[in-house]
C-alpha cells in the first residue's frame, strides 16, 4: 500500500490518515492545538466542516473532509490529548453520507 506523508500526517491510498505531532513541533502544537491540527490537515487537502457533535457519553467530535479523496473522517476531540502525548491518531475514511455532503456543500 502506498501513501503520502507530510509533517506528521500519513495518508494511505484508501484515504485513511495517521496523524502524529513531531517532537520538534510539540511546543507549537501545545500553544493552539486546534489551529495547529487544522494547518496540518490543510496540507493533506483536509479541513474541518460543520459544527461539533456528540459521539456518545460526554464525548464530542468534528467532521473532517478530504477534498482530494472525497472522503470524511470523524475526529473525536479527546484525541487532542493523544496527539499532545506524541502518540499517533488514526482516522478512518468513509464516503460522505447525504447529511455530510449537505454540510460540505453548504460550506463551499
Amino acid at each position: 500500500m502506498s501513501h503520502r506523508k507530510n509533517n506528521g500526517c500519513t495518508q494511505f491510498d484508501n484515504g485513511n490518515l495517521n496523524i502524529r505531532i513531531q517532537k520538534e513541533d510539540l511546543e507549537d502544537y501545545l500553544k493552539d492545538q486546534v489551529f495547529f491540527l487544522s494547518d496540518l490537515l490543510w496540507h493533506m487537502s483536509c479541513t474541518f466542516v460543520g459544527e461539533d457533535f456528540c459521539l456518545g457519553n460526554a464525548d464530542t467530535g468534528h467532521l473532517i473532509y478530504n477534498y482530494s479523496k472525497d472522503c470524511c473522517y470523524i475526529f473525536p476531540w479527546r484525541e487532542l490529548e493523544t496527539l499532545a502525548e506524541g502518540k499517533t491518531v488514526k482516522l478512518y475514511a468513509h464516503k460522505p453520507t447525504e447529511e455530510e455532503r449537505a454540510i460540505i456543500e453548504k460550506e463551499n
